[in-house]
């Protein structure tokens, strides 16, 4: 038997990636939402843990609930993830703070904590990055395209420390695809627009250009073939790109200076 350990398991893109692999392990599902336990009623080889990861009391719980089934893991998923948009100038110290603990210190202590487990079974570790992670930074978009650029680095680096174990670390970076976070970013900026003092017109045409991303949003069934991949393959690729903005591409591979005139027309 196989085990995999999943973080953010309620999330959108979680749940056809969990449906696809169901019956190839005992699944370990966590999400800080209460509605996981009525979620997957058909996988009968799970254990499901509702917690904040981010506490040292859930992730000792996790801990000592895993290590009563099983010694050693095969796959750890980390889903886990919030948004938060708004002005650098603005947004209170605290929502930062939340978003990196949820977004990147909660990957870190998940790794640490299972590290022996993961080394008896050779497993492997994926990563949710975003097609953020790797492109350029957009203005009132800082605090998400941050936390995907410390996964990005840890990621990285993880690997090749962890390389001589025999454990692979992958990451996916996933573009626009039809979740809840997506649904939800209409109502972050409407708040945020009703609360700054010095970016209305900006924030205005940001909500106009991520609004408009949000309609080419993917089914995220879509996402299962990536994920198959970065979990069965022999040798899986490093990195898996997939559903990301052919703009943002583009505008991305121009210099820097360019890059500050083109975003600087659109917000002027």
């Amino acid at each position: 038997m196989k085990y995999a350990l999943i973080t953010g398991a309620n999330s959108g893109l979680a749940h056809p990636v969990i449906a696809s692999i169901k019956d190839d392990y005992f699944l370990i599902l966590t999400d800080v939402s209460e509605a996981l336990n009525g979620a997957y009623t058909d996988i009968p080889n799970k254990l499901v843990i509702v917690g904040d990861l981010t506490k040292k009391e859930t992730l000792s719980r996790l801990f000592d609930q895993i290590k009563n089934i099983t010694k050693k893991l095969d796959l750890i998923i980390h889903f886990a993830g919030i948004l938060e948009i708004g002005p650098l100038m603005e947004v209170p110290l605290e929502a930062f703070e939340k978003l990196m603990r949820i977004n990147f210190f909660a990957i870190y202590t998940v790794n640490q904590k299972f590290f022996p487990f993961l080394k008896k079974a050779k497993g492997r570790i994926i990563h949710l990055s975003s097609e953020y992670g790797a492109l350029l930074a957009l203005p009132f978009h800082s605090f998400y395209t941050i936390s995907k650029r410390s996964v990005e680095v840890y990621n990285d680096s993880l690997r090749r420390e962890l390389k001589s174990w025999g454990i692979k670390v992958i990451k996916v970076r996933p573009g626009a695809f039809k979740t809840a976070m997506q649904a939800n970013v209409t109502k972050k900026f409407d708040k945020i627009l009703a609360a700054t003092k010095d970016f209305q017109s900006p924030l205005t045409k940001m909500q106009q250009m991520m609004l408009a991303e949000l309609k080419r949003a993917k089914d995220p069934r879509k996402i299962v073939k990536t994920f198959r991949k970065a979990i069965y393959k022999k040798r899986p690729r490093t990195t898996y790109n997939v559903g990301q903005s052919f703009k943002m591409k583009l505008l991305n591979i121009l210099p820097e200076k360019i890059q500050d005139y083109l975003l600087g027309l659109f917000f002027s």
